[in-house]
């Protein structure tokens, strides 16, 4: 018994050794599972593994693992798991495959992306072939993933982009990791605010993946970091809703038949500086290939974006950076050294309610305008393809601009329908050259037609029209130019030349002042004369060069309606202004290249009722050639009365103007006759003027004024265009001064013209000696003298006779005749007048005359020296019997009267005559002729 008892007790004891080395084996098992589970994940991974705990349940063939982190060589984290779950299936013990039920995976966080050597991260280490044989197959009939987190990098190019996804849930049934039929597979997370989903076919045995991809909500950030990639951008905040379908094969990614919602992004160049804010973006048809770094989409849409559109100082636009990397993605790679450029290819683009704010730092000072885009529309955005264009914009006044047709981007060629209204004329005007201090202050521009861009350059042909245009002269702060509306038909316009078949020009107004200075307002205006300054080793430009060919015009008709031409003078006090009104008429075959004249004919009227015209015939080329008629009826002088009281200096009180003017220009001389007639002018007040004229101005008008009140004179005039110093109005004035010089100064010259007489017998007149008969010929002339005077009734005429010493010796004469008259002489008997010279000699001194010396040689008779001694005593007694004052201003009365008969006679009232004797200067004068002194009524 005690050997049986002995027997089974060590039987028991082997036993409860058996089971206690069975024990402790099934105690030891765990750790040495995660001992050898950190060492496998450390060597299939190349880098560091950590296993927390590993539990397992013999009874279920299951085993959990714990607190599981693999690192990468580089210390990189691979993947962190909270816990594992396996669920090993029974034929696992007999079969060379590992077959589970289940593999659950609970708080798994991991990383996916691709390197910048374009590998792909995890990038496990190459497994020995030769030693240890392809790897055991994996049967999994059921996977889930929960609680779970990954981060997808891409850095293959900078920026990096970087997507996480949390709560990540994963569900699929079935694996086999040698079989090539796909299992379905649904992948469901966040990211961010947003959501994901993942819906497809896994294919384990090549590791492809085939579903579909979307997302709600999810920040832009990582997606933007591919257009930053592509173009010179910064792209920041945003939110994407997005749909793919997604294709994984061999580790390359690719997004087809994609859309993306891109909505509250701001974009800014290198320099964030803004470029656009993205109210709504639509990318449709979307195929983003990673491996192959192309993108390409079929359209892009948007709605209420903001875009800056401008032109720097330099003159480069803010945007040919990116219109140059979208011309590059078409090209080849670049350089071994460097990645390859992304390849983006752009289809059609729709964008509506975009504001655009447009700027040029090119203009000083800067230009700065919003435009709202209510359509665009881009068959195509790839550069260099033929493609459709449609617009619709805005601006914030009104202004409105519809363009459709096609065109080739950036530049053409192109082929557009543009229709315009209401584009404000200031805004453009920016752009013209410099004309000094004038601006474009106001006016819209409206046009309608076709533009080609090509090779040739821009081309416009349509109808255009421009309305409530007004200039504005910045010094002085007036509006030299204005006009309602020009309407341009049948606009042909390109960079060479420019023709349309009428300009209809409305309501213009033309303000031409001469300044304070006595110079034009319009010779202010025009671009500057610049010189170019010299650049440091560069040659001076070749003078002799031939210029660039002015550009060439052609207008069939312009039409003028209800124009109005305002003349002012600035430099009188008071202003001088009149006005030409209701200016209408045509002027037709404009043409720099005409064979013929262009005509002209244009009608008006001054201050509202006197009628004025021009008319006439002018050619440009090769040099000027004109001949034109300009008529002035009725035009009241006081409208004149600043010029008639700084140069006349008297005020006007009444008067009017007619002018008819006939000029003929011919190159650089001008040629014309100023037909000018003043009816019933009446000078008013005398007032006082530095540069009045000095001359009695009432005798010369009164001299140029016909029997009728009206002054017709004919001035010409002849001048050279081409000396600098021409000045028309002073070629005028200097005729008019001429003119009034000559009818104060000499204005016989004037009333011998109305009667064909010769100026100096109008204002003589010439008696015989002693004696107040006139001639016959003296009447004649005097006969011509009233009639002049009869033409001129405001003339008065001063008769002034004259007497000299000729006519105190006929006075003398008649007493000595009358002497020897009354002593009974015989006129014809020589000795007896010698003895009653002789006799009267003695009577009167009471001696003989002396004796006269004879002449030496000679021997005269006795008689003939008593002869010659009364001759002498002759003079003594003319001499001694001289009229006094008194009888020599007789005869001047008497002389005068007898002019005064006479002209009385030939129909001058005698109250327009008057008679001055003048005090007569001792010694009389050896000759005299009576004479004339106008003056004014």
């Amino acid at each position: 018994m005690r050997t049986v008892l002995a027997t089974w007790r060590w039987r028991y004891l082997v036993i409860l050794a058996v089971l206690a080395l069975l024990l402790a084996g099934v105690l030891q098992l765990p750790e040495l599972a995660r001992q050898r589970l950190e060492q496998a994940l450390a060597e299939a991974t190349g880098g560091r593994a950590q296993v927390g705990q590993v539990a397992f349940n013999p009874l279920r063939l299951a085993v959990t693992v714990r607190g599981v982190r693999v690192d990468d060589a580089h210390g990189a984290l691979l993947v962190d798991l909270q816990a594992l779950r396996v669920d090993l299936a029974v034929d696992s013990l007999w079969t060379r495959s590992v077959h589970l039920d289940a593999l659950r995976l609970d708080g798994v966080r991991g990383a996916l992306g691709l390197l910048a050597d374009g590998g792909v991260f995890p990038q496990l280490p190459a497994g020995d072939a030769a030693a240890g044989g392809p790897p055991p197959r994996v049967r999994i009939d059921r996977v889930e993933l929960a609680g779970s987190a990954l981060v997808i990098r891409d850095e293959s190019a900078a920026p990096t982009s970087a997507l996480r996804l949390t709560d990540l849930s994963l569900a699929l049934d079935g694996f086999d990791s040698r079989a090539d039929t796909p299992v379905a597979v649904t992948v469901r997370g966040r990211v961010g605010a947003g959501r994901l989903r993942i819906e497809g076919d896994l294919t384990p045995a090549s590791l492809a993946f085939t579903g579909t991809l979307s997302a709600t909500g999810v920040a832009a950030g990582p997606a933007l970091a591919y257009v930053e990639r592509a173009l010179p951008l910064r792209a920041r905040g945003g939110r994407i809703d997005a749909a793919a379908a997604v294709h994984l094969d061999d580790g390359a990614v690719r997004l087809t038949d994609a859309r993306v919602a891109l909505r509250g992004t701001r974009i800014t160049d290198t320099a964030d500086t803004p470029v656009m804010t993205l109210g709504e973006v639509v990318a449709e048809g979307i195929d983003l290939d990673l491996a192959a770094q192309r993108l390409a989409l079929t359209r892009l849409g948007g709605r209420g974006n903001w875009l800056a559109l401008g032109r720097r100082a330099d003159g480069t636009l803010n945007l040919a950076a990116l219109v140059d990397a979208g011309a590059a993605g078409g090209q080849t790679a670049a350089a071994d050294t460097g990645p390859s450029p992304w390849q983006i290819e752009l289809g059609k683009l729709a964008l509506a309610d975009t504001r655009i704010a447009v700027t040029d730092a090119t203009l000083s000072p800067p230009l700065t305008q919003d435009v709202t885009v209510a359509r665009l529309e881009i068959g195509s955005l790839t550069l260099g393809q033929p493609t459709s264009l449609a617009l619709a914009a805005s601006l914030p006044d009104g202004a409105e601009l519809a363009v459709h047709g096609e065109g080739q981007l950036p530049a053409g060629p192109a082929q557009l329908d543009i229709d315009a209204n209401k584009l404000p004329l200031p805004l453009l005007a920016r752009y013209l050259p410099d004309l000094g201090p004038v601006i474009l202050r106001s006016g819209t521009l409206a046009a309608e037609g076709r533009l080609q861009v090509d090779d040739a350059g821009p081309r416009f042909e349509g109808q255009a029209k421009l309305s409530r245009v007004e200039l504005w002269d910045t010094e002085r702060e007036d509006v030299p130019l204005s006009l309602r509306t020009l309407r341009i038909d049948n606009l042909a316009a390109s960079a060479e030349r420019v023709s349309a078949s009428k300009f209809w020009i409305n309501r213009p107004t033309l303000r031409l002042v001469i300044t304070e200075n006595r110079q034009s307002n319009l010779a202010r205006y025009g671009p500057p004369a610049r010189t170019p300054a010299p650049v440091a080793g560069q040659a001076p430009a070749d003078a002799s060069a031939a210029p660039s060919p002015a550009m060439q015009f052609a207008v069939d008709t312009v039409r003028i309606s209800r124009g109005t031409l305002r003349l002012e003078d600035h430099s009188l006090d008071p202003h001088f202004a009149v006005s030409v009104q209701q200016l209408r008429g045509d002027v037709d075959g404009l043409s720099s290249a005409a064979t013929a004249p262009s005509r002209m004919s244009l009608s008006g009227r001054v201050d509202e009722y006197a009628p004025a015209s021009v008319t006439g015939t002018f050619s440009l080329q090769p040099s000027l050639q004109a001949q034109f008629q300009v008529s002035l009826r009725g035009v009241e002088m006081a409208t004149f009365a600043p010029y008639v009281t700084k140069f006349a200096g008297y005020r006007i009180d009444r008067g009017t103007l007619n002018v008819e003017l006939d000029y003929t220009v011919d190159g650089p001389r001008i040629e014309g006759e100023n037909q000018i007639v003043l009816d019933r002018l009446e000078l008013g007040e005398r007032v006082d003027s530095p540069e009045a004229l000095d001359l009695p101005l009432t005798l010369a008008l009164s001299v140029l004024k016909d029997s009728a009140g009206v002054i017709d004179v004919d001035l010409p005039v002849r001048g050279d265009l081409s000396n600098p110093q021409f000045d028309y109005g002073a070629l005028i004035g200097k005729a008019v001064r001429q003119l009034i010089v000559k009818a104060a100064t000499a204005p016989f010259t004037f009333l011998a013209r109305l009667v064909g007489g010769d100026t100096a017998d109008l204002r003589t007149v010439a008696f015989p000696p002693g004696d107040a008969t006139l001639p016959d010929v003296q009447r004649g002339q005097l006969q011509q003298l009233a009639q002049a005077l009869i033409a001129r009734p405001q003339l008065t005429l001063d008769i002034r006779p004259q007497v000299d010493q000729a006519d105190s010796r006929a006075l003398a004469q008649q007493v000595l005749q009358q002497a020897l008259a009354e002593s009974g002489v015989d006129a014809d008997d020589d000795e007896e007048q010698t003895e009653r010279l002789v006799a009267l000699y003695q009577a009167r001194f009471g001696s003989e005359p002396p004796p006269v010396p004879a002449p030496e040689g000679t021997q005269p008779s006795a008689q003939a020296q008593r002869a010659a001694a009364a001759r002498a005593g002759r003079e003594r007694l003319l001499a001694a019997m001289a009229p006094d004052e008194n009888a020599m201003q007789a005869l001047a009365r008497a002389r005068g009267e007898a002019i005064r008969a006479v002209l009385a006679q030939n129909g001058v009232p005698l109250q327009r005559m008057a008679i001055t004797v003048p005090a007569l200067p001792q010694p009389l004068p050896p000759s005299a002729v009576s004479e004339f002194e106008l003056a004014s009524s």
